[in-house]
């Protein structure tokens, strides 16, 4: 089966696109050419490049699938309620008209009556054995999503002799990791239709993840801690800092979420579009 697909960026679009185009022996561009669109027996538009390319996947006569992880744009729509956020996902349904949407979350993916498909850990991510002590405390992403959680964080951290690191190297070298959104950052989309895939590396990392309420944080099987207030995240600290508590986290679920797993997933949701052919 001949897949494109089409997106362009950094973070999802590289794990979405390129990395798990790549799993699945797709062809994988920001540019599609002719000849991509004539060998194409589906197209993929992933995030905005839905309703950059739908036209031209119409014309060529290829089913569309539209990824819609983080279509919205950020911070800008951040702060739509539910009721403005389904607004949102109609227009771009009736602009895109695909034969089949793909949600990030399983919310995502029941307000635009498509399939749900989680995303993959971060290549090359492998859990270590958990320290004796906590040592270090780990956020993986834009620093500017923290707003009033950073002070918190450092504050817990000085306090009980930890570091608090910010976009480490390796995620299975921290003991702890967190994962927030503040202010602008924050929002309804944000915490029912952005993926997992922060709780997906902590899985990878074999590590326990403190973060908030969110619609991934109950589809997945979570091992940390939701905590609602920054004057929370102490409490989490200490429930979280027994080895015990760390050691073997997460390990049923992570085959799960590995890149060949999702690519398993992902072709059998790709191959019955490009059976059925073009919607009406």
């Amino acid at each position: 089966m001949n897949v494109l697909i089409v997106g362009s960026g950094q973070g999802s679009w590289q794990m979405r696109g390129v990395q798990l185009g790549a799993a699945i022996g797709a062809r994988v561009t920001s540019t599609p050419d002719p000849v991509d669109w004539a060998r194409a027996e589906v197209v993929v538009l992933v995030k905005r490049a839905g309703r950059f390319w739908a036209e031209t996947a119409r014309r060529y006569g290829v089913p569309i699938v539209w990824d819609a992880l983080d279509f919205w744009a950020q911070p800008d729509d951040n702060g739509c309620d539910a009721s403005e956020a389904e607004g949102l996902l109609r227009e771009q349904l009736a602009v895109i008209k695909p034969a089949l949407t793909i949600g990030a979350t399983k919310a995502m993916a029941e307000a635009a009556g498509g399939v749900y498909l989680p995303h993959h850990g971060r290549l090359g991510l492998v859990p270590t054995p958990a320290r004796e002590t906590v040592r270090f405390v780990g956020y993986d992403g834009d620093a500017r999503y923290l707003g009033s959680w950073a002070p918190a964080i450092e504050a817990a951290c000085q306090a009980r002799g930890w570091t608090f690191v910010v976009n480490p190297p390796d995620l299975s070298a921290m003991d702890i990791l967190v994962a927030f959104r503040d202010g602008e950052w924050d929002g309804w989309m944000n915490r029912q239709w952005k993926s997992g895939v922060k709780i997906v590396n902590a899985m990878h990392a074999g590590r326990p993840i403190i973060t908030q309420e969110s619609g991934a944080w109950h589809e997945l099987k979570q091992s940390g801690a939701i905590v609602r207030a920054p004057s929370g995240v102490e409490a989490a600290f200490d429930a979280w800092a027994p080895c015990e508590m760390r050691d073997r986290v997460w390990e049923p679920q992570r085959e799960q979420f590995t890149v060949e797993a999702i690519g398993r997933q992902y072709l059998n949701i790709l191959a019955t579009v490009a059976r059925q052919g073009v919607s009406a």
